[in-house]
């Protein structure tokens, strides 16, 4: 029965994969980038569990296989009902102020990220962050969003200004990318690109570009920790010839013979509260919330601590997961309202719909907020279903200032406008 269920979650994943290649600018949606994890991410991690004699004998890895094709189905069925959304207010922007602004964003962003790399490895390169790495990294994450202000005022129109901060911004993107060996950093720079590009100029990327990042996107994770090692754990100087060295068919081989361990974690956890009635309703979206945003530094432990609601744990006291592995937003979509849980995906593909839907005809703030939301939303798949919540109190938290410092009130009745005259426009609409 769960060869059946992996073989339907393929030819859906590949469907919508499809889906959005043959329909212009279909790669951009939120169903292929969802299809793209599932994909590449969650089905290599499956077949090597069929076999596994330590799973739970009572059809778990069915169930997780299952569930997760509902979410998959659900992510599209979202997308669909959440594209009727209407166009929404229109308002203008100075292109000087937000490329200010956008400078500013950029600076503050370059300081917290020096600062960062200037902590110790022990404190720097632990796999759960606290403290003052954390408040670091959070003021560092402005830097995206400058660089998201560039590109896309950039695409609209070729200017030296814009075109300075993206290489200013780019410098540390190609840190992170090339020497820390972020898969996530890589992705974002590539989307938040072809995104601009596709908002102003219709650009789309080739089909063929398309098919080998998916390539890529297995790749990297199959030698993601090993270049890591090499070429930033180590302390040192990066060390390229153990990267030449990383064995990534045999790297495969383990993976699909053995199982991944997210998949592993999945299938226990759904054992384990479908058993127990260990639901926790949505607390947990709260907890994360408190956990992110709530700076113990300054209320206090306890005090941060009785801001926690009560949520039963996900796993029998028997298992531990793989350190550094993650739970996968379908255990967080489960362990909250059984199969039901899977309507959080559809939430999620609704409300992105509607902000491609306003960004598509224009809106500016809302072209931002979809370049911003992209890797969220494929987190929400490898992660937690509240990666996207968490994203965009941290975006309206600094990105808010900046348009109402940078908006032109209007001073007769906005006039719908298309792509190709906007950009011969001096502002730019929202």
């Amino acid at each position: 029965m769960v060869w059946i269920g992996i073989l339907i979650l393929m030819l859906t994943s590949l469907a919508l994969l499809g889906g959005g290649l043959l329909q212009r600018g279909g790669v951009y949606g939120f169903p292929f980038l969802a299809a793209a994890m599932f994909l590449t991410f969650v089905l290599p991690q499956i077949p090597g569990l069929v076999d596994d004699r330590f799973m739970p004998q009572d059809g778990a890895l069915t169930r997780a296989v299952f569930f997760s094709w509902l979410c998959l189905v659900m992510c599209a069925v979202g997308w669909a009902l959440g594209r009727h959304a209407g166009i929404g207010w229109d308002h203008a922007f100075s292109e000087q102020r937000l490329l200010i602004y956008a400078a500013m964003l950029s600076l503050l962003g370059a300081y917290f990220f020096h600062k960062f790399g200037q902590l110790d490895d022990e404190e720097r390169l632990r796999g759960f962050l606290t403290g003052t790495a954390v408040a670091y990294l959070f003021f560092a994450k402005p830097l995206t969003y400058g660089l998201a202000i560039a590109l896309l005022c950039f695409a609209r129109r070729r200017s030296l200004a814009a075109l300075w901060i993206i290489l200013f911004d780019g410098v540390f993107y190609f840190d992170r990318i090339v020497i820390a060996g972020r898969r996530g950093d890589a992705a974002e720079l590539a989307l938040m690109i072809a995104l601009a590009l596709w908002f102003h100029r219709r650009y789309v990327v080739p089909r063929s570009v398309v098919c080998l990042s998916l390539v890529f996107t297995v790749i990297g994770l199959l030698g993601a920790g090993e270049y890591r090692a090499a070429t930033f754990y180590g302390g040192g100087s990066p060390d390229w010839r153990a990267v030449l060295d990383i064995d990534i068919a045999d790297n495969w081989h383990k993976l699909v013979s053995q199982g991944g361990p997210e998949f592993r974690n999945l299938a226990f956890s759904l054992s384990y509260v479908s058993k127990n009635n260990a639901y926790d309703y949505g607390a947990n979206h709260w907890n994360t919330l408190v956990n992110s945003y709530v700076p113990a530094q300054i209320i206090g432990s306890a005090a941060k601590d009785r801001l926690y609601i009560h949520s039963p744990s996900r796993y029998a006291m028997d298992y531990e997961p793989a350190p550094g592995t993650t739970p996968t937003g379908m255990m967080d979509a489960f362990a909250s309202f059984s199969y039901y849980g899977c309507l959080k995906f559809a939430l999620v593909g609704a409300l992105l719909a509607g902000i491609y839907t306003r960004a598509m005809h224009g809106n500016t703030a809302m072209q931002l907020l979809y370049m911003l939301s992209v890797m969220p939303a494929m987190l929400v798949v490898t992660h937690f279903t509240n990666e996207i919540a968490i994203a965009w109190v941290h975006i309206a938290f600094f990105m808010i200032p900046g348009l109402l410092f940078a908006r032109i009130p209007a001073r007769r009745p906005p006039h719908e406008a298309s792509p190709s005259n906007l950009s011969t426009s001096p502002t730019m609409r929202v």
